[in-house]
């Protein structure tokens, strides 16, 4: 198995749990982009063998040597710049590293003799503005670069089934959370922000008058780590798949439930979404459930208290 981003967030619980099943484990990392939790997962327990390499993915050539010196029959691609807001700040690095990266790692798969199954993780993002509960059959609207630049990504996908019949899967990750998220994701924003007693800004839409936060699709990272791998075991070539709890849960809610949990209320401030923000996105996710045999098991709560004691135990 290579899992590309399998030193991040999501990337490094999925090397966990193959590892755990013991499978051995090329995990790919950005020698100078993103979070590295390497230490966590040389303490990784199970049958399986980690490698762990530093590989810039918009170098082709670098991607077919290690396709083609380990020979993986799943590649998990999970590696990707992952942010909304920054996006439309830097809307070239995204677009230009997202499709560079996705399109190298199909092309090497492509030549790579046996050529692997791929499963390419895209976002929620792509839906855009359409109403809740967000399905597969929906037509993409994404907004903003980093949404634009997975919603090209799962294009790419299609055309190499079609035009190569290389065997790729896609899956639709929603608000994945859970220990390790990375710095911009607004569990690690609360809980920096309340262990340091400064305020939370819990961010909204005004509509008539009356401010209502926003509403997300919290997803723990272990029931997403599980229906990927379901999802290269039983997804069919050129399909996606929406992996998300489908309970959308205020983030005020959030807020204050970290608060309770931390024991430490701050000041919460109310702040506006940008306009290529949804106020309320959530999923349905009946067709992983049915075709993947996918159950997200871990709810809200107990997803939070979860982060919360990795949290304060590593402070």
């Amino acid at each position: 198995m290579l899992v590309t981003g399998g030193l991040g967030f999501i990337g490094s619980h999925l090397v966990e749990r193959l590892i755990g099943l013991g499978e051995d484990v090329v995990a790919l990392g950005h020698p100078r982009l993103g979070e590295n939790y390497l230490d966590d997962l040389l303490r990784a327990k199970g049958e399986g063998r980690l490698i762990a390499l530093l590989l810039d993915l918009n170098d082709l050539n670098a991607v077919k040597t290690v396709l083609e010196r380990f020979k993986p029959e799943v590649v998990f691609h999970l590696a990707a710049l992952a942010s909304h807001r920054l996006s439309v700040e830097q809307p070239h690095l995204f677009i230009d590293n997202n499709v560079r990266t996705t399109l190298n790692v199909l092309e090497a798969a492509r030549t790579t003799e046996p050529s692997p199954r791929v499963v390419f993780a895209s976002s929620s993002s792509v839906y855009g503005d359409h109403q809740p509960p967000l399905r597969e059959e929906m037509p993409p609207r994404p907004k903003g670069p980093y949404a634009l630049s997975k919603w090209i990504g799962e294009e790419l996908c299609k055309e190499y089934v079609r035009s190569y019949g290389l065997e790729v899967v896609t899956v639709r990750y929603f608000n994945v959370v859970g220990e390790r998220c990375r710095s911009n994701i607004v569990f690690k924003v609360f809980a920096d922000r309340i262990a340091s007693g400064q305020p939370v800004d819990v961010n909204g839409r005004t509509v008539d008058g009356v401010f209502r936060p926003a509403e997300r699709d919290f997803t723990y990272v272990g029931d997403v780590v599980e229906g990927t791998i379901l999802a290269a075991e039983r997804g069919r070539p050129g399909e996606i798949y929406n992996l998300g709890r489908g309970e959308p849960q205020s983030v005020l809610r959030l807020a204050e439930l970290m608060m309770e949990l931390m024991d430490r209320r701050v000041e919460v401030r109310r702040r506006e979404l940008a306009p290529h923000e949804a106020l309320v996105s959530y999923s349905d996710s009946s067709k992983a459930q049915r075709e993947l045999g996918w159950r997200p098991r871990v709810g809200f709560e107990e997803t939070v208290r979860r982060y919360v004691d990795w949290y304060l135990a590593r402070r």
